[in-house]
Protein backbone atom coordinates (compact mmCIF):
# COMPACT_ATOMS: atom_id res chain seq x y z
CA UNK A 1 0.00 0.00 0.00
CA UNK A 2 1.44 3.38 -1.11
CA UNK A 3 1.33 5.59 1.99
CA UNK A 4 -0.38 9.30 0.92
CA UNK A 5 1.75 10.98 3.06
CA UNK A 6 5.27 11.82 3.20
CA UNK A 7 7.23 10.26 5.63
CA UNK A 8 8.72 12.83 8.66
CA UNK A 9 12.34 13.93 7.83
CA UNK A 10 14.05 14.62 11.03
CA UNK A 11 15.61 18.47 11.50
CA UNK A 12 19.66 16.77 10.38
CA UNK A 13 17.86 15.65 7.32
CA UNK A 14 15.93 18.68 6.38
CA UNK A 15 19.11 20.69 7.27
CA UNK A 16 21.15 18.54 4.85
CA UNK A 17 18.63 18.77 1.91
CA UNK A 18 18.60 22.86 2.35
CA UNK A 19 22.67 22.74 2.46
CA UNK A 20 22.75 21.10 -0.56
CA UNK A 21 20.19 23.06 -2.56
CA UNK A 22 22.07 25.86 -1.63
CA UNK A 23 25.10 25.08 -2.55
CA UNK A 24 23.29 23.41 -6.01
CA UNK A 25 21.97 27.23 -6.44
CA UNK A 26 25.18 29.00 -6.06
CA UNK A 27 27.21 26.69 -8.53
CA UNK A 28 24.66 28.05 -10.99
CA UNK A 29 24.51 31.71 -10.08
CA UNK A 30 28.21 31.81 -9.99
CA UNK A 31 28.76 30.13 -13.47
CA UNK A 32 26.34 32.94 -15.11
CA UNK A 33 28.27 35.50 -13.41
CA UNK A 34 32.12 34.94 -12.68
CA UNK A 35 34.62 35.61 -15.73
CA UNK A 36 35.52 32.51 -17.55
CA UNK A 37 39.19 32.61 -16.11
CA UNK A 38 38.37 33.44 -12.94
CA UNK A 39 36.38 30.24 -12.92
CA UNK A 40 39.07 28.57 -14.61
CA UNK A 41 41.56 29.40 -12.09
CA UNK A 42 39.01 28.37 -9.15
CA UNK A 43 38.77 24.98 -10.80
CA UNK A 44 42.50 24.04 -11.19
CA UNK A 45 43.07 25.75 -7.64
CA UNK A 46 40.01 23.61 -5.70
CA UNK A 47 41.05 20.31 -7.64
CA UNK A 48 44.71 20.92 -6.53
CA UNK A 49 44.08 21.75 -3.02
CA UNK A 50 41.49 18.53 -2.99
CA UNK A 51 44.50 16.66 -4.21
CA UNK A 52 47.14 17.62 -1.43
CA UNK A 53 44.17 17.24 0.93
CA UNK A 54 44.18 12.89 -0.23
CA UNK A 55 47.41 12.63 0.59
CA UNK A 56 47.63 13.93 3.58
CA UNK A 57 45.09 11.45 4.98
CA UNK A 58 46.62 8.63 2.46
CA UNK A 59 49.84 8.94 4.72
CA UNK A 60 48.45 9.90 8.01
CA UNK A 61 50.51 12.47 8.68
CA UNK A 62 53.57 12.97 11.14
CA UNK A 63 54.83 14.83 14.07
CA UNK A 64 56.33 17.85 13.15
CA UNK A 65 60.20 17.66 13.40
CA UNK A 66 59.91 19.95 16.73
CA UNK A 67 57.76 17.70 18.28
CA UNK A 68 60.33 15.24 20.52
CA UNK A 69 59.68 11.52 20.52
CA UNK A 70 62.14 10.36 23.16
CA UNK A 71 59.95 11.29 26.29
CA UNK A 72 56.74 13.31 27.35
CA UNK A 73 58.20 14.71 30.87
CA UNK A 74 56.59 18.26 31.75
CA UNK A 75 60.51 20.28 31.96
CA UNK A 76 61.41 23.48 32.97
CA UNK A 77 64.06 25.80 31.32
CA UNK A 78 66.56 24.45 33.87
CA UNK A 79 66.20 21.05 31.29
CA UNK A 80 68.17 22.74 28.69
CA UNK A 81 70.95 23.95 30.94
CA UNK A 82 72.00 20.48 32.14
CA UNK A 83 71.60 19.07 28.47
CA UNK A 84 73.68 21.57 26.87
CA UNK A 85 76.58 21.83 29.89
CA UNK A 86 77.23 18.05 30.02
CA UNK A 87 77.61 17.55 26.27
CA UNK A 88 80.48 17.24 24.82
CA UNK A 89 80.79 21.12 23.23
CA UNK A 90 79.88 22.09 26.40
CA UNK A 91 79.88 26.12 25.97
CA UNK A 92 82.90 27.80 28.06
CA UNK A 93 80.60 31.31 27.66
CA UNK A 94 77.22 31.83 28.60
CA UNK A 95 74.51 34.43 28.38
CA UNK A 96 71.43 35.28 30.46
CA UNK A 97 68.83 37.48 28.13
CA UNK A 98 66.83 38.92 31.52
CA UNK A 99 69.15 37.86 33.71
CA UNK A 100 67.25 39.24 36.94
CA UNK A 101 68.88 38.94 39.73
CA UNK A 102 71.69 36.42 38.24
CA UNK A 103 70.08 33.40 39.98
CA UNK A 104 71.07 31.54 36.68
CA UNK A 105 74.81 31.57 37.45
CA UNK A 106 74.61 29.18 40.02
CA UNK A 107 72.44 26.51 37.65
CA UNK A 108 75.10 26.92 34.96
CA UNK A 109 78.26 26.70 37.46
CA UNK A 110 76.70 23.55 38.84
CA UNK A 111 77.52 21.52 35.50
CA UNK A 112 80.46 23.77 34.54
CA UNK A 113 82.10 25.51 37.67
CA UNK A 114 84.39 27.83 35.32
CA UNK A 115 82.35 28.79 32.96
CA UNK A 116 82.15 32.66 32.33
CA UNK A 117 78.60 33.45 33.33
CA UNK A 118 77.29 36.81 31.73
CA UNK A 119 73.71 38.58 32.71
CA UNK A 120 72.72 41.54 30.33
CA UNK A 121 68.62 43.07 31.59
CA UNK A 122 67.21 46.57 30.54
CA UNK A 123 68.51 49.80 32.07
CA UNK A 124 65.80 50.08 34.23
CA UNK A 125 65.82 46.87 36.09
CA UNK A 126 67.23 47.28 39.57
CA UNK A 127 67.77 43.43 40.17
CA UNK A 128 70.11 43.35 37.64
CA UNK A 129 71.88 46.98 39.02
CA UNK A 130 72.41 45.26 42.29
CA UNK A 131 74.16 41.98 41.35
CA UNK A 132 77.90 41.78 42.63
CA UNK A 133 80.66 39.44 41.56
CA UNK A 134 79.44 39.05 38.23
CA UNK A 135 79.76 40.59 34.90
CA UNK A 136 76.19 41.99 33.87
CA UNK A 137 75.70 44.37 30.78
CA UNK A 138 72.30 46.97 30.29
CA UNK A 139 70.66 47.32 27.33
CA UNK A 140 67.57 49.37 26.03
CA UNK A 141 65.62 46.23 25.45
CA UNK A 142 66.47 45.59 21.76
CA UNK A 143 69.97 46.27 21.17
CA UNK A 144 72.04 43.77 22.72
CA UNK A 145 75.91 45.36 23.48
CA UNK A 146 77.65 41.99 22.33
CA UNK A 147 79.56 41.66 18.55
CA UNK A 148 78.13 39.33 15.80
CA UNK A 149 79.32 36.07 15.83
CA UNK A 150 80.33 36.19 19.62
CA UNK A 151 78.44 34.31 22.11
CA UNK A 152 77.70 30.19 22.12
CA UNK A 153 74.65 29.89 24.12
CA UNK A 154 72.12 32.37 24.63
CA UNK A 155 69.72 31.52 27.83
CA UNK A 156 66.16 32.89 28.83
CA UNK A 157 63.99 31.75 31.37
CA UNK A 158 60.07 33.42 31.22
CA UNK A 159 61.68 36.64 29.51
CA UNK A 160 59.91 36.79 25.84
CA UNK A 161 56.26 37.67 27.39
CA UNK A 162 57.31 40.51 28.70
CA UNK A 163 59.44 41.66 25.80
CA UNK A 164 58.35 44.78 23.80
CA UNK A 165 59.57 43.66 20.63
CA UNK A 166 59.88 40.41 20.06
CA UNK A 167 61.00 40.04 16.46
CA UNK A 168 63.90 42.42 16.88
CA UNK A 169 65.46 41.11 19.92
CA UNK A 170 65.21 37.73 18.07
CA UNK A 171 66.99 39.33 15.55
CA UNK A 172 70.03 40.42 17.66
CA UNK A 173 70.30 37.29 19.04
CA UNK A 174 70.85 35.66 15.74
CA UNK A 175 73.22 38.32 15.20
CA UNK A 176 75.36 37.90 18.31
CA UNK A 177 75.41 33.91 18.52
CA UNK A 178 77.95 32.28 16.97
CA UNK A 179 77.33 30.07 13.96
CA UNK A 180 75.70 26.65 15.51
CA UNK A 181 75.32 28.30 18.45
CA UNK A 182 71.84 27.88 20.42
CA UNK A 183 69.18 29.84 22.26
CA UNK A 184 67.33 27.46 25.05
CA UNK A 185 64.57 28.76 27.55
CA UNK A 186 61.12 29.45 28.28
CA UNK A 187 58.16 31.27 27.33
CA UNK A 188 54.48 31.96 28.46
CA UNK A 189 51.69 30.27 25.85
CA UNK A 190 48.50 30.73 27.69
CA UNK A 191 49.19 32.19 30.94
CA UNK A 192 47.11 35.51 32.64
CA UNK A 193 49.07 38.44 33.18
CA UNK A 194 51.92 38.69 35.32
CA UNK A 195 53.91 41.07 36.38
CA UNK A 196 53.76 43.19 33.89
CA UNK A 197 53.41 40.87 30.77
CA UNK A 198 52.99 42.03 27.53
CA UNK A 199 51.53 38.88 25.82
CA UNK A 200 49.67 36.30 27.09
CA UNK A 201 52.29 33.78 25.32
CA UNK A 202 52.91 32.76 22.30
CA UNK A 203 51.61 29.72 20.57
CA UNK A 204 54.29 27.43 19.04
CA UNK A 205 53.61 28.09 15.71
CA UNK A 206 54.00 31.59 16.83
CA UNK A 207 57.52 31.19 17.78
CA UNK A 208 58.51 28.92 15.15
CA UNK A 209 57.44 31.98 12.66
CA UNK A 210 59.52 34.64 14.49
CA UNK A 211 62.49 32.23 14.90
CA UNK A 212 62.67 31.33 11.11
CA UNK A 213 61.60 34.75 9.74
CA UNK A 214 65.21 35.62 11.83
CA UNK A 215 67.26 32.91 10.39
CA UNK A 216 67.13 30.74 13.66
CA UNK A 217 65.89 27.25 13.57
CA UNK A 218 63.27 25.88 16.55
CA UNK A 219 64.77 22.45 16.75
CA UNK A 220 62.69 21.38 19.85
CA UNK A 221 60.15 22.27 22.39
CA UNK A 222 58.80 20.51 25.37
CA UNK A 223 55.78 21.16 27.61
CA UNK A 224 56.19 23.05 30.90
CA UNK A 225 53.49 23.38 33.57
CA UNK A 226 49.88 23.25 32.14
CA UNK A 227 47.72 26.59 31.42
CA UNK A 228 44.74 25.33 33.65
CA UNK A 229 47.48 24.85 36.68
CA UNK A 230 48.03 28.25 36.07
CA UNK A 231 44.89 29.65 35.85
CA UNK A 232 44.26 28.25 38.96
CA UNK A 233 47.73 29.62 40.62
CA UNK A 234 46.44 33.07 39.63
CA UNK A 235 43.08 32.65 40.89
CA UNK A 236 43.46 31.08 44.04
CA UNK A 237 47.00 33.13 45.00
CA UNK A 238 50.32 30.82 44.76
CA UNK A 239 48.92 28.57 46.93
CA UNK A 240 51.59 26.63 48.52
CA UNK A 241 50.35 23.32 47.09
CA UNK A 242 50.31 25.06 43.59
CA UNK A 243 54.63 24.70 43.74
CA UNK A 244 54.36 21.34 43.23
CA UNK A 245 52.40 21.85 40.03
CA UNK A 246 56.28 22.98 38.49
CA UNK A 247 57.26 19.60 38.67
CA UNK A 248 54.04 17.97 37.89
CA UNK A 249 50.54 19.96 36.65
CA UNK A 250 47.38 17.98 36.80
CA UNK A 251 46.26 18.45 33.12
CA UNK A 252 49.90 16.88 32.31
CA UNK A 253 49.51 13.99 35.06
CA UNK A 254 46.10 13.66 32.98
CA UNK A 255 47.54 13.68 29.59
CA UNK A 256 49.86 10.92 30.95
CA UNK A 257 46.85 8.60 32.04
CA UNK A 258 45.33 9.16 28.71
CA UNK A 259 48.06 8.38 26.39
CA UNK A 260 48.72 5.16 29.19
CA UNK A 261 45.04 4.07 28.33
CA UNK A 262 44.82 4.98 24.88
CA UNK A 263 48.12 3.86 23.33
CA UNK A 264 49.54 7.57 22.04
CA UNK A 265 53.62 7.04 21.67
CA UNK A 266 55.73 9.84 22.78
CA UNK A 267 55.68 12.53 19.79
CA UNK A 268 51.37 12.37 20.33
CA UNK A 269 51.25 12.65 23.80
CA UNK A 270 54.07 15.74 23.89
CA UNK A 271 51.90 17.28 21.42
CA UNK A 272 48.96 17.02 23.03
CA UNK A 273 50.55 18.20 26.24
CA UNK A 274 51.80 21.57 23.96
CA UNK A 275 48.35 21.75 22.88
CA UNK A 276 47.47 23.14 26.79
CA UNK A 277 50.25 24.04 28.15
CA UNK A 278 51.18 27.38 29.82
CA UNK A 279 54.59 27.59 28.96
CA UNK A 280 56.71 25.93 27.22
CA UNK A 281 61.05 25.08 27.17
CA UNK A 282 62.47 25.28 23.52
CA UNK A 283 65.80 24.96 21.99
CA UNK A 284 66.72 26.85 19.06
CA UNK A 285 69.81 26.77 17.17
CA UNK A 286 71.96 29.36 14.65
CA UNK A 287 72.47 27.13 11.68
CA UNK A 288 76.89 26.77 11.25
CA UNK A 289 75.16 27.11 7.49
CA UNK A 290 72.60 26.92 4.81
CA UNK A 291 69.99 27.77 7.61
CA UNK A 292 66.26 29.04 6.48
CA UNK A 293 66.08 32.47 4.27
CA UNK A 294 65.79 35.75 6.30
CA UNK A 295 62.84 37.65 5.63
CA UNK A 296 63.85 40.97 5.66
CA UNK A 297 61.02 42.11 7.44
CA UNK A 298 57.60 43.26 7.53
CA UNK A 299 56.13 43.34 3.57
CA UNK A 300 56.95 46.87 2.14
CA UNK A 301 54.39 49.53 0.47
CA UNK A 302 54.28 48.52 -3.02
CA UNK A 303 54.54 50.44 -6.54
CA UNK A 304 52.37 52.96 -7.43
CA UNK A 305 51.55 50.95 -10.53
CA UNK A 306 51.80 47.71 -8.59
CA UNK A 307 49.62 49.22 -5.58
CA UNK A 308 46.90 50.70 -8.72
CA UNK A 309 46.19 47.15 -10.23
CA UNK A 310 45.75 45.36 -6.65
CA UNK A 311 43.09 48.02 -6.16
CA UNK A 312 41.51 47.17 -9.30
CA UNK A 313 42.02 43.48 -8.64
CA UNK A 314 40.21 44.18 -5.31
CA UNK A 315 37.47 46.64 -7.05
CA UNK A 316 36.64 44.03 -9.32
CA UNK A 317 36.05 40.97 -7.06
CA UNK A 318 33.82 43.53 -5.10
CA UNK A 319 31.86 43.97 -7.92
CA UNK A 320 31.25 40.23 -8.74
CA UNK A 321 30.58 39.71 -5.16
CA UNK A 322 27.73 42.40 -5.29
CA UNK A 323 26.43 40.60 -8.68
CA UNK A 324 26.64 37.30 -6.77
CA UNK A 325 24.89 38.87 -4.34
CA UNK A 326 21.85 40.47 -5.95
CA UNK A 327 21.33 37.30 -8.22
CA UNK A 328 21.39 35.36 -5.50
CA UNK A 329 18.36 37.01 -3.54
CA UNK A 330 16.67 37.05 -6.78
CA UNK A 331 17.08 33.44 -7.23
CA UNK A 332 14.12 31.09 -6.54
CA UNK A 333 13.79 29.69 -3.04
Amino acid sequence: MIPTTSPRVNGGAVNTLRSTRATRRLRVVAARVLPRPLKRFLKRRISSLRAAETRQTRAGGSAPSHIPADHARQVHSHYYIGQAMTGPDAPRVVLDLGCGDGASAELFRKWQPDVHWIGVDIEQSDAARAIGCESVALYDGVNLPFPDNSLPLIYTNQVFEHVRYPEPLLREIQRVLTPGGVFIGSTSQLEPYHSRSLWGGYTLYGWRTLCTDVGLVLEEARPSIDAIALITRQYEGALPHHNLWWQGSPLNAEIDAWAERTGADVATTNARKLQFCGQFAFRVRKPAAGGPPVRSGPPRPASSRMARARRRAGNALVRVGLRLARHMSAAPR
